[in-house]
């Protein structure tokens, strides 16, 4: 009873103290001395400033770790976030995948309204549009799916989703060059072999540029899943190159090779002939002369750019093991290429695996894609040249977003034979392969 009646006499001095020292400090600022309150206080009470808030949302407060990447945000405009009608942000809620889609859509710079029925029907249909979504390769199709067609677009989205999605977004806005060595971020990212071979790409590129950082434990964690606060901190890096946390880059003490620069290739420039007749790497296209009714290119024009990324084709070693190094052909507008260069070894590779291959098609992990048409290459084959029984180029090329192509190229280096597959005109041919030009070992 004593002591309660202590505390309680306490409690009563106290409220006496701060009452008196109210009047002293303006009403309006936040520079109270915590320090001399809590020295007032009885022992075992301690006076905490509560942060103030500044924002327009009762649940966020001054310290919140990504207070200042939304207070850019909403300087910024646009609407990209906003709060909930009762005055909240609700920063620790998930974030489904609709939602992410529209702050991706906006942030790009795209204004839409909400749809009619559903309303991400209008953003998610900007996102395909511009490729930021592809629905083949990213929308599992469950039975839900049968009722109601947007229904894996509402549910929650994690980081390797994000990732995918940005970035294709920051495609747009990112050149070529900013990106830095995909196989060594690789390296960095301590749960890369976890993360989804078709988000992989997308994780690398917005860890290489600080987008998406990883744990302090040094894995990404792919399918953890995302909150509104961290939305925050990836929209603002998009937005706002200087808030970006790019990691280093430890110095290799025997760096990798790197490609030949293009223009040390002495490629020639495109040509506008007439007539929507053009000259692409010297080669002569004619759009009445060289695509077949169906929209493929004529296999015997196809063989004139697979021509050309052979002469640029080499494998070579370098500190023991074997490389591939090589140029990529640009193509007349409405085409792209297929390429597989495929190798297969006696034995297991240095990491494991039974061969590998590198491809220009999208979605695959870095450390098996091909760079884009116009740009040279330079990669490793995880092993020396003795271990490799089976080295092969293989080449089509297709018609954008159709798909059609005329027929096939399959170039064995270790076999020493070529083949053209005319689906089309009839122009099929096995003939022997001089391979020797193309080994410089």
């Amino acid at each position: 009873m004593k002591n309660i009646k202590k505390f309680m006499a306490g409690i009563i001095v106290l409220s006496i103290l701060i009452s008196v020292l109210i009047p002293i400090v303006n009403a309006n600022s936040t520079n109270v001395d915590v320090n001399l309150i809590n020295s007032l206080a009885s022992p075992g009470l301690v006076y905490t400033e509560k942060p103030a808030n500044s924002l327009p949302f009762s649940d966020v407060l001054s310290n919140d770790w990504f207070v200042d990447d939304l207070k850019y945000i909403l300087d910024y405009g646009g609407g990209i976030f906003s709060g909930y009608p009762d005055g909240t942000f609700r920063p620790a809620d998930t974030l489904t995948m609709d939602m992410y889609i529209k702050l991706i859509v906006t942030a790009m710079g795209h204004n839409i309204q909400n749809g009619k029925e559903y309303w991400a029907s209008t953003y998610i249909k900007k996102a395909i549009d511009e490729g930021y979504v592809v629905p083949d390769e990213d929308i599992y199709h469950t039975p839900e799916m049968f009722e109601d067609p947007y229904y894996m677009y509402k549910q929650p989205i994690n980081r390797g989703e994000m990732a995918l999605f940005t970035a294709r977004a920051l495609s747009k806005i990112i050149k070529p060059e900013e990106y830095r060595d995909p196989l060594v971020i690789c390296e960095l990212i301590k749960d890369y072999k976890n993360v989804p071979n078709s988000k992989k790409t997308g994780v690398v590129k917005c860890y290489d540029l600080g987008i998406i950082t990883g744990y302090p434990d040094g894995e990404f964690k792919a399918e953890n899943i995302l909150t509104r606060a961290e939305a925050v901190a990836v929209i603002r890096r998009i937005l706002d190159p200087s808030a970006r946390k790019r990691v280093s880059i430890p110095s290799a003490v025997n760096p990798s090779p790197t490609p030949v620069p293009v223009s040390e290739l002495e490629r020639p420039e495109k040509k506008e002939l007439g007539s929507g007749v053009v000259e692409i790497e010297g080669v002569r296209f004619d759009p009445e002369s060289d695509i077949w009714g169906n929209g493929a290119m004529k296999i015997m024009k196809a063989e004139e750019f697979v021509h050309i990324a052979l002469k640029y084709l080499r494998f070579y070693e370098h500190e023991g093991k074997a490389r591939v190094k090589g140029y990529v052909p640009e193509l007349p507008e409405g085409f792209e290429w297929d390429i597989a260069i495929v190798y297969e070894p006696r034995k297991q590779d240095d990491r494991g695996y039974w061969g590998g291959s590198y491809l220009t098609k999208s979605g695959f992990s870095p450390e098996q894609t091909l760079p884009g048409p116009g740009n040279s290459f330079d990669k490793p084959l995880y092993t020396n040249k003795d271990n490799i029984i089976a080295l092969v180029l293989v080449c089509e090329i297709k018609t954008v977003n159709t798909n059609i192509d005329g027929g096939r190229f399959f170039i064995s280096f270790t076999a020493k034979e070529y083949s053209r597959y005319d689906s089309v005109g009839g122009n099929s041919i096995d003939i022997p392969l001089d391979a020797e030009v193309f080994f410089e070992w």
